[in-house]
């Protein structure tokens, strides 16, 4: 399975680099750059936009290394390689959960720049969403094998849909929780508590679900002699 592992990180290496440069700079970014002045600016609107495309585009890290595998065209080729189903399947979680985590690392360091949308001043793609995200789209599109992705569940769909439609979700909860609490008012510390919530609570019920999807395909595979 370690060989697996190592194969799956070679495929994903030009985020693993960007990961770690970004992550060496961090402490210049937060020493020296000052974005209200022109070369801070500058450098500072080239890190934000590499923080967005994290955020929008690796969110669904099941995905980019399936394609990577070759999509689900490949999965016999990929069960002809001398590895059990099982090695192959704890592998593609492991993988999942270190770029997750890796993602979620970058964020964290970057706290200051937004990934996504705002409220009041207040990033709503935390990493805990982040990885979250991430987690839900391993359960929901590849639920019987992680080598195959459900037809009706694309990249593209995945990522509109969790980084586009979900934040409105979220936004319009917050909003009817403020409306049925009429004492409460929103305010900045109100909204950040809210969003953290809800990052610890998508966290858990995403941890849920990928447990209980790699329990079941690891039953799959039992029931069908596939393990060695």
């Amino acid at each position: 399975m370690k060989k697996l592992i190592i194969r799956n990180l070679k495929l994903r290496k030009s985020s693993l680099i960007l990961y770690l440069i970004l992550l060496i700079i961090s402490p210049i970014y937060h020493l020296f750059i000052d974005k209200n002045t022109m070369i801070g600016g500058f450098f500072y609107s080239i890190i934000a936009a590499i923080i967005m495309l994290i955020s929008l585009f690796d969110c669904g890290n099941a995905f980019r290394l399936q394609f990577k595998l070759g999509g689900n065209k490949a999965y016999y080729f990929n069960h002809s390689l001398p590895f059990s189903a099982k090695e192959q399947t704890d592998a593609h979680y492991l993988t999942t959960v270190i770029m997750s985590l890796a993602g979620a690392l970058i964020l964290l360091c970057y706290y200051d720049i937004p990934a996504s949308g705002e409220i009041n001043g207040v990033n709503m793609t935390t990493p805990l969403f982040f990885i979250a995200i991430n987690l839900i789209g391993h359960a929901i599109a590849f639920p019987k094998c992680s080598e195959i992705r459900r037809d009706f569940i694309p990249y593209w769909g995945f990522v509109v849909v969790m980084n586009l439609i979900m934040p409105f979700v979220i936004t319009f909860a917050m909003f009817g929780v403020v409306r049925i609490t009429k004492p409460m008012k929103m305010t900045d510390s109100f909204i950040n508590n809210f969003i953290n919530g809800a990052g610890v609570l998508l966290l858990i019920l995403s941890l849920a679900f990928f447990s209980f999807t790699y329990l079941k395909q690891l039953r799959r595979i039992k029931k069908t002699k596939q393990l060695h």
